[in-house]
């Protein structure tokens, strides 16, 4: 069995990287990262680019399945590539629905699951809104598995050491795409929860309307008690979350948060309201790839 794993953000990698590593053991695999392939791929102007290096990628070699994951605007056009060379696309975290449409993904991700093989969904949530999804198209007939996140496969909550000497809040905010005024919205809800205490700000993605949430860390950030982080590898954002006092923040990862510190989440806005509560199950990978092998 021959399988490429795509990604194009860090978020996306930190998701895929316990399926990456078991399959490594397992079979022949590629891993691609299209952020180091296509310049400013954040911006809209080069979505076209994702297919055209996509297509060449996979027209070349000949793979049984490739792994995508998500909902990000990229992933249409990566899905399309797939399609257009007949190999078979799996959907990982499909099925993820949020009630108010705050931003691109909503329309994205049920537009990768249309295309795709196999739909692996990380909650029994997921499951029923792909059911839902393909249940108006006669013509297409899903395939879903519920195999939980692996995303703490690799990770021991209990042994996460305070990276902070001193008590402080987190925060995190992603731009509500859809909705510039929503965004503001948030900035504001932000403002006037963290300018008092010691903050550590981990920027968001750059989607439409981050120049927002750009603009208010540029005025904030001479003051004393912030500190402005790009990003952070996974085990260190974890660390962060176990140990801040509050934390600020409209990210999808909301239940992962709650798992490592169920007492600091300060949700804000919108942006992932009504999202599904995933299951964690650090055998996931496996049992991906004893799907894939049948």
């Amino acid at each position: 069995m021959k399988v490429c794993f795509i990604y194009s953000n860090r978020s996306e990698f930190a998701e895929l990287e316990p399926f990456i590593k078991f399959f490594k053991k397992k079979c022949k695999i590629k891993v691609v990262n299209l952020s180091t392939k296509i310049k400013k791929i954040e911006n809209d102007e080069n979505l076209g680019e994702v297919f055209k290096k996509c297509y060449n990628l996979l027209f070349k070699e000949n793979f049984d399945y490739v792994c995508i994951l998500g909902d990000r605007r990229e992933l249409p056009f990566i899905a399309l590539a797939i399609f257009f060379t007949n190999t078979k696309i799996i959907h990982i975290a499909a099925g993820e629905v949020i009630n108010s449409v705050t931003s691109y993904d909503q329309y994205f991700r049920p537009v990768v699951s249309l295309l795709s093989n196999q739909q692996i969904c990380f909650s029994n949530e997921a499951k029923n809104n792909v059911k839902k999804l393909f249940s108006g198209i006669t013509y297409l007939k899903e395939k879903t598995s519920v195999i939980g996140n692996p995303v703490f496969s690799d990770i021991e909550i209990e042994k996460l050491i305070n990276p902070v000497k001193e008590k402080f809040n987190l925060v995190l905010l992603h731009p509500q795409s859809l909705s510039r005024k929503k965004t503001i919205e948030d900035v504001k809800k932000i403002e006037e929860k963290i300018m008092k205490k010691r903050t550590i700000i981990i920027k968001g993605n750059k989607d439409k309307n981050s120049d927002v949430i750009e603009n208010f860390y540029k005025k904030i950030k001479n003051e004393k008690n912030i500190k402005i982080i790009e990003s952070l590898p996974k085990k260190k954002y974890f660390q962060y979350v176990k140990y801040c006092d509050k934390f600020f923040t409209n990210t999808s990862s909301v239940y992962e948060i709650k798992k490592i510190n169920s007492k600091c989440l300060f949700i804000v806005g919108e942006r992932n309201k009504g999202r599904s509560h995933e299951i964690y199950n650090k055998k996931a990978p496996e049992q991906l790839f004893k799907i894939l092998n049948k």
